[in-house]
């Protein structure tokens, strides 16, 4: 993609000035924590578009801005924030072929021609105080887009390095081709060279360009931890991708954990950081139990909390709250947290959610079987209740099907009953009940009508599916975000209550 940068002399002298301390901005931008985008697109034929994008404060999620547009293309956002953010506008997409050259495994150079989408997407990267201007051709992207404003550099880059690292062959070997055919040293020399291939590039670019401190270090973790998760999550990708065989491993596949250093900050770096320090510390907590089967083990968040510092460690917790909402967790949290400010924040994103805790009663729904009989959760007092949330349409769902029918016949006789809830529509009651029958489902088999469905989602605070819920014989909740059939750590909950 070429780029056009509009900024003239004097504006590359006023930057320069910025570099020492005394960067000049527009007088709508005076406020440090307003940034403002304006900008013209043409043959963008809608009234509304989006700004989706990633504020780096702790524990932001992704956000999207309506943004209206002139008949002429015209637009104007405005952002408040105290942090640097990451966005992207789409203008569409069209059908395309696409052809390029790799290298198979065997040696071969090999062409590959397909037919895709090309997404019409325009990056921006901004700080706070920043006023860009954009100007583009929505149907020729590539030739026309340009900037100008303060740091334009960085939106620049981020545009040029989604072009070089996330065109369609960069996809088809990163997604598929080389971790569902790659042996595991290999898959990683070639993770590797991908790695430093990217560290190149931002140099260079760097040294050309006056990019931001905060987005040159937001791509060096970002390349950094993306990295480490590929090769820990190797395994069970390749297997994934060659009917659940899984490769042999050598036995010293995972030594590099220890090399790897996580100590950055995770809010400044992004949910994306965060999936990777998650997917390290999963791993190397499971190679830790296995080195320590005959000594004391510790629990997964106090472990944690050996191998970070202590504020990071904090930070990871309250970022795993989203998937593992404990009482155990939550209450670090408390009034005697070692950073209060941080407990504040992690309070009030999480108090609609305090009803999950285990110990609270779960919440009373009624919802109707395959013959039309009405059962409610108080119905199921008793025994431990494994319910799992899911639906027809749902392909995730299905796949953890066979692992929970697995599960449910190794516990048949003992003190729990497996309780399946289906968020199908009422339109497609039907299906349901046809899916239920075809694929033999075991244990209690219910669908939720609107009510329910809304009772569940908004107590459990359900965003997706599947998802699986322990309770108690009381129908107390022991875990609202309970492990999946598939993983093992089920089988190890159920043993420490003595199902």
């Amino acid at each position: 993609m070429r780029f056009v940068n509009k900024m003239t002399r004097t504006t590359m002298a006023l930057l320069t000035v910025w570099l020492t301390g005394c960067q000049e901005k527009t007088k709508e931008a005076e406020k440090n924590d307003t940034i403002i985008v304006t900008g013209q697109v043409e043959h963008f034929k809608d009234t509304t578009g989006a700004f989706t994008y990633y504020n780096y404060e702790f524990l932001k999620n992704l956000q999207t801005e309506r943004v209206d547009f002139s008949e002429e293309g015209k637009f104007r956002m405005e952002l408040k924030t105290g942090s640097p953010v990451k966005g992207w506008f789409s203008f569409g997409k069209v059908p395309v072929t696409r052809e390029f050259q790799y290298t198979t495994i065997e040696g071969k150079d090999t062409t590959m021609r397909t037919g895709t989408v090309d997404l019409r997407m325009v990056y921006l990267y901004l700080l706070p105080g920043d006023s860009l201007h954009l100007e583009a051709d929505a149907e020729r992207l590539e030739e026309t887009l340009s900037f100008s404003g303060t740091n334009v550099d960085n939106s620049i880059f981020v545009n040029a390095e989604d072009k070089r690292f996330n065109d369609y062959k960069h996809k088809f070997l990163k997604n598929w081709y080389d971790v569902a055919n790659r042996k595991p040293d290999d898959y990683k020399r070639i993770t590797d060279s991908l790695y430093r291939e990217k560290l190149d590039f931002l140099a260079d670019f760097s040294s050309r360009h006056s990019l931001s401190q905060e987005l040159v270090h937001l791509y060096e973790t970002d390349y950094y931890g993306k990295t480490v998760a590929a090769k820990v999550n190797y395994p069970a990708v390749y297997a994934s991708y060659n009917d659940l065989e899984e490769t042999p491993l050598p036995g010293d596949y995972y030594d590099f954990l220890d090399k790897v250093k996580f100590g950055e900050e995770i809010g400044e770096n992004g949910m994306g950081y965060y999936y990777s320090l998650d997917a390290y510390l999963d791993k190397k907590y499971e190679v830790y139990r296995e080195r320590n089967k005959t000594g004391d083990v510790q629990g997964f968040y106090d472990w944690v909390g050996t191998e970070l510092p202590e504020k990071i460690h904090y930070q990871y917790m309250a970022y795993a709250l989203a998937g593992d909402f404990s009482k155990e967790l939550y209450d670090r949290f408390g009034a005697d947290s070692p950073y209060p400010e941080m407990a504040s924040v992690v309070r009030e994103k999480y108090k609609d959610m305090e009803g999950m805790l285990e110990g609270n009663p779960a919440p009373e729904a009624v919802f109707e079987d395959t013959d039309g009989g009405k059962m409610a959760l108080s119905d199921l007092r008793g025994k431990y209740t494994y319910i799992d949330l899911w639906a027809t349409w749902c392909g995730p769902c299905k796949k953890e099907i066979p692992s929970l029918k697995k599960v449910a016949r190794a516990y048949e006789g003992k003190n729990i009953q497996f309780v399946s809830i289906s968020f199908d529509k009422e339109k497609d009651r039907g299906k349901w009940k046809d899916f239920v029958e075809e694929n033999d489902l075991d244990g209690i088999q219910l669908i939720a009508d609107k009510k329910a469905h809304d009772i569940i989602s908004k107590a459990f605070n359900i965003k997706m599916i599947p998802r699986f819920i322990l309770l108690d014989p009381e129908g107390k909740i022991v875990d609202a975000t309970a492990p999946f059939p598939s993983d093992q750590k089920l089988l190890e909950l159920f043993d420490e209550l003595n199902i």
